[in-house]
């Protein structure tokens, strides 16, 4: 029998209204002794059924919820079926550019709370923030593989790549966003390997760079060089901290066509932008793609004093007429914040927005989970 979770008079509209996590402060009382992964059933005060959920055991949200169908039974076969669903719903999805790299499933966005798998080619990569599906994790890595006619499938995590299901993959595998193409590290590279959720931006940003001296900050590998490069661009001069992802990022520029004009730093972003300034340097784009600055519960007001210092930089760094393509990854950061930040920074100079960019659609936004809208971006014109 499944454990019972009483929650709060309180919390009846919003968990009724589908929001995905629990606080602690909406549990009344549990009946039994949840381990990590235990399915639960979410009850009114009254003993109305609410939800089923998977006890996740975290301080603050212990309780993830799957499904509020009252005769749902979470099970392997419950979550397998859940991750086939999930990969159907993005076979009918028409992505742009043509692309072989996509999201199959983004956590609570498609009822399996925590988890993300991306597929790069013939192999695939989970990830997940929570461990409350690790008991289902084999049988929907099996499920994918044999509904996508997979070689494999690799679960990355503090341990390193665990090969889920089929074979091992290789050191790099090669992935293809309309005639580019791009090295992706599965077992080592951020996140799962590589960016999907930019896709379209990549090309979006690209079309303001032809003829243009380019400075892509926080470069990582050279997504968005790349796509400037193709594009037109006269320069890309890229920074980025890590010398392997410089590295990777000069191997994804020879394989995209060898092109001597793409100075590289390694550097700290923030000291880089101040260095060019005192050098006098000017650029006609620039892109900003920083890491989450802002933790989903961390201090806003001294995540959004960085938002604001790292607009000013690079805003000093633009010719008249220039182009500031900028982004946010953090959850936190609202569009109508992150507005403010980039109106801020602009200070005295005109500032027009050209283009609000954003996640596409294989990272669904949960419209009762408004934290599933991460991905905030915009390009700007400064006079």
């Amino acid at each position: 029998m499944a454990d019972t979770v009483t929650v709060t008079k309180g919390a009846l509209q919003p968990l009724k209204a589908r929001r995905p996590w629990v606080d602690a402060g909406m549990i009344q009382r549990t009946r039994g002794a949840p381990r990590t992964g235990s399915a639960v059933r979410l009850v009114a005060p009254s003993g109305e059924f609410v939800a089923w959920g998977l006890w996740a055991g975290d301080r603050r949200f212990p309780i993830r919820l799957v499904t509020w169908d009252p005769e749902a039974v979470l099970d392997g076969s419950y979550f397998r079926a859940a991750a086939l669903a999930s990969a159907r719903r993005r076979a009918r999805l028409p992505l742009q550019p043509p692309t072989d790299a996509s999201r199959l499933v983004f956590g609570e966005s498609d009822g399996l709370p925590g988890l993300v798998v991306d597929r790069y080619g013939d192999f695939a990569v989970m990830k997940r923030d929570t461990r409350c599906l690790d008991d289902y994790l084999t049988a929907m890595a099996e499920a994918l593989l044999g509904e996508l006619d997979l070689s494999g499938i690799v679960l990355r995590d503090e341990a390193g790549a665990t090969v889920l299901a089929g074979a091992e993959p290789p050191e790099e595998v090669t992935i293809r966003e309309g005639d580019l193409r791009f090295r992706v590290d599965l077992r080592g590279g951020q996140k799962t390997g590589w960016f999907c959720d930019q896709r379209e931006n990549r090309q979006r940003v690209a079309r303001y760079a032809p003829d243009a001296d380019v400075l892509d900050v926080f470069c990582y590998t050279g997504g968005f060089a790349v796509a400037a490069l193709s594009a037109g661009a006269k320069s890309v001069h890229m920074v980025d901290s890590s010398a392997e992802a410089l590295e990777a990022a000069r191997g994804n520029l020879e394989l995209n066509g060898p092109n001597a004009n793409w100075p590289m730093d390694q550097s700290d972003a923030f000291d880089r932008l101040r260095s060019l300034a005192e050098e006098d340097r000017c650029f006609d784009l620039i892109i900003l793609d920083p890491p989450k600055l802002q933790p989903s519960h961390g201090d806003a007001s001294k995540a959004e004093g960085a938002y604001l210092s790292l607009q000013g930089l690079a805003m000093k760094l633009l010719r008249p007429g220039g182009r500031l393509a900028t982004f946010s990854c953090s959850g936190a950061m609202t569009r109508g914040r992150f507005d403010g930040v980039v109106a801020r920074a602009a200070g005295d100079r005109s500032c027009r927005i050209l283009e609000r960019l954003g996640q596409p659609a294989d990272h669904p936004i949960l419209l009762s989970h408004p934290k599933s809208e991460y991905l905030t971006g915009l390009v700007a014109e400064l006079g």
